[in-house]
């Protein structure tokens, strides 16, 4: 009798409990975290809060003080040698730096990671043939590094980390030298070789927009442990931890105009009106949502600012209201626009 295959499937990435201390100093602080095959997750925090650390722990730069990390369903943090050598194959690394070597042509530079691990010749120049066609610089092969643009270069930097054929690709703030436009340009570019490739993909960032336009997971670390962790939609529309309202606040940024930020007031007075930001997604984004307001509770709405944008394939909307204020009233206003998958912030109260 033939032998069931198991139909148990594991995490690209799978992280138990791990810290990470340097001295005195407490770098990770008992961080668990599960990444599935496939998807683009996006670390994010301030400066300091361990990103670069975890990611150095991912391909085994550095090793954990405690915890375990499982890759492709292997524990690493109990392997050695050839074992974990063998893991550390199935992952390339974009770092901050392109890194490339100035004395090397772009194709030589590719090949190098096949070069090293004693492929022939042949085998080596077609594969990173291959591999520079998939990021569109094919006539630039036997440029130089000093010949390229900057993202010609993180082009180059990112063939070089995926020829030996990785499962997993680590980037550490890769966009953080290129212009807006370059950024899109490699975005896509990331977004296609996870299609063509069946790459997992995980991004330490700064930057919101790129979390915006490429993650369909978010990890947030603050001062070594991990605050808040979910899709992109729900981290960026419902926002629980402080330090993830901060890191995204640029992305929803609306500025009330000056008359109302002179006269805000966090607490309710005669004749006040209140004043809320709304932002919803998806189908919501089209709906008549004032005018069902307007006329299920009767009450005169004001848009003050408003805002339409994107996540991704996610349409969402952003709207800076104001209505008198009635305490019942109010209540019942947040419920109906609670009930429709509407975030609702309350900003404070002006006078009429």
């Amino acid at each position: 009798m033939a032998k069931k295959q198991s139909s148990i499937t594991f995490p690209v990435i799978d992280i138990r409990g791990i810290s990470k201390s340097i001295g005195d100093a407490a770098i990770l602080k008992d961080i668990s975290l599960s990444i599935q095959k496939g998807r683009i997750a996006g670390i994010i925090g301030k400066s300091g809060a361990g990103k670069t650390t975890l990611l150095r722990c991912l391909n085994s730069l550095d090793d954990p003080s405690s915890g375990k990390i499982h890759l492709f369903g292997e524990e690493v943090t109990a392997l050695s040698g050839e074992k974990r050598q063998g893991i550390q194959k199935r992952i390339g690394t974009i770092f901050q730096q392109f890194n490339l070597l100035s004395r090397r042509t772009v194709l030589e530079n590719i090949a190098l990671p096949l070069e090293i691990r004693g492929l022939s010749s042949g085998e080596y120049i077609q594969r990173a043939r291959d591999i520079l066609d998939l990021v569109g610089l094919s006539h630039k092969e036997n440029a130089y590094p000093r010949e390229l643009s900057g993202g010609q270069c993180q082009r180059v930097a990112i063939a070089r980390a995926i020829v030996a054929d990785v499962s997993l690709l680590l980037c550490d703030e890769f966009t953080s030298a290129l212009d807006p436009e370059t950024t899109l340009e490699i975005l896509e570019l990331l977004s296609d070789l996870r299609q063509k490739l069946g790459l997992t993909i995980v991004l330490i960032t700064h930057d919101m927009n790129v979390v915006r336009e490429i993650c369909d997971d978010v990890f947030v670390l603050d001062q070594g442990e991990l605050v808040e962790a979910g899709t992109i939609d729900a981290i960026l529309l419902r926002p629980q931890h402080e330090t993830t309202k901060t890191l995204i606040g640029s992305l929803f940024q609306q500025d009330l105009p000056h008359r109302y930020q002179a006269g805000l007031k966090q607490e309710p007075f005669p004749s006040s009106h209140v004043l809320l930001k709304l932002i919803f997604a998806d189908t919501v984004a089209r709906e008549p949502l004032i005018a069902s307001l307007v006329e299920k509770f009767h009450v005169p709405i004001n848009i003050i600012a408003g805002h339409l944008d994107h996540i991704r394939e996610i349409a969402f909307g952003r709207l800076i209201v104001s209505l008198p204020y009635e305490g019942k009233n109010l209540k019942n206003v947040q419920e109906f626009l609670l009930a429709r998958q509407v975030l609702v912030e309350l900003l404070g109260y002006v006078h009429a």
